[in-house]
């Protein structure tokens, strides 16, 4: 039996979805206030002011964006309204759900809307990080052909 690998998602497609969810991200954040004082909303403002404008690949938002996850957690932080206990699926198998019981955190209805910030977080980083490494990838690859 042949197995097909499906076509790993080009260049520019991986370049869109970063620039897409870049602006998405500045949308949602800017909507929630994202970044809890003067400060931290001043670092917010500006770094997803240009992730907004499409310069999703500025070398220098790196250590920005590191400080936007840490300021996105610290805002979480402050918006547990309580706890709860929940079942956690860890597999399923032969013998049926197996799991644990975790306490897990109640937010505010601000603090799911930092939820899905601190998600659209994620996939931006990923995209982002998916297109630069695509892009030194086809340096290499270029680098080891002109040798």
């Amino acid at each position: 039996m042949k197995t097909t690998l499906p076509d790993p998602p080009s260049l520019d497609d991986l370049a869109s979805t970063a620039v897409r969810l870049g602006r998405e991200l500045e949308r949602t954040a800017h909507a929630v206030c994202a970044g809890g004082n003067t400060g931290d909303f001043g670092i917010v403002a500006r770094t997803l002011r240009r992730i907004g404008e499409r310069e999703a690949f500025e070398v220098r938002d790196d250590a920005s964006l590191q400080a936007l996850r840490g300021i996105l957690e610290a805002d979480l932080r402050s918006e547990i309204v309580g706890q709860e206990r929940r079942f956690i699926e860890t597999h399923y198998d032969a013998d049926g759900q197996h799991g644990e019981i975790r306490d897990c955190p109640i937010y505010s209805e601000r603090g799911q809307e930092l939820l899905l910030v601190r998600d659209t977080l994620s996939r931006f980083m990923a995209a982002r990080d998916a297109t630069l490494e695509r892009i030194a990838a086809e340096r290499a690859v270029l680098r080891l052909l002109r040798a």
